[in-house]
């Protein structure tokens, strides 16, 4: 049987994996070529921020799912999470306030980003998919080629969040492979 655990903490050890949420997962297909699925070593803290700021803080979720790929100086990482009545909904705000809060404040590595809106054709790939979402580019403060952009969406009691990060990446492709890889991640909420 599947019990409530906090969003940021692992099911228990007796609960079944969420059809649902697996079946949101993004598959090696639905990415460009030359990516490959990462193994179970996928960092699924990817709602922390900064030091102090984890967007799914106190939240509860009967379930979540995590999956990571990567390719040379790029990577995907996605989360899903099943959210407790309301909580999907505060997972967005509590994203919103976490890019507002953590702009060029450290992480527990010590690494900062500046935070600046996504680029319009990336906004576009999200608008009106989902209920409510929030999102960011990121650029490294202490080195300006790792870039990230990353949405935090919600719909019903779904959310999910997609992560693209390059090294050494252009904006511009930057920009075209997170517009890819977020649609096709909207594409599998029911």
């Amino acid at each position: 049987s599947e019990t409530t655990s906090p969003a940021t903490s692992e099911t228990t050890a007796t609960s079944a994996p969420d059809p649902t949420l697996e079946a949101l997962l993004l598959d090696v297909g639905d990415l460009p070529e030359g990516f490959e699925q990462a193994g179970s070593g996928v960092d699924d803290t990817v709602t922390t921020f900064c030091v102090g700021t984890d967007a799914a803080g106190g939240l509860q979720a009967s379930a979540r799912a995590v999956r990571g790929f990567a390719n040379t100086g790029q990577a995907v990482v996605q989360l899903a999470f099943r959210f407790e009545e309301g909580d999907a909904a505060a997972f967005v705000a509590q994203a919103e306030q976490a890019f507002r809060s953590c702009h060029e404040v450290p992480g527990d590595g010590g690494l900062a980003f500046a935070y600046e809106p996504l680029a319009a054709p990336v906004q576009e790939a999200v608008e009106g998919r989902v209920d409510a979402w929030a999102g960011r580019h990121g650029t490294s403060v202490g080195s300006e080629a790792f870039t990230t952009q990353t949405v935090v969406v919600h719909r019903g009691d779904l959310g999910m969040l997609v992560s693209v990060l390059g090294v050494e990446l252009p904006r511009a492709e930057l920009d075209a492979l997170a517009t890819a890889v977020f649609s096709a991640a909207l594409e599998r909420l029911p």
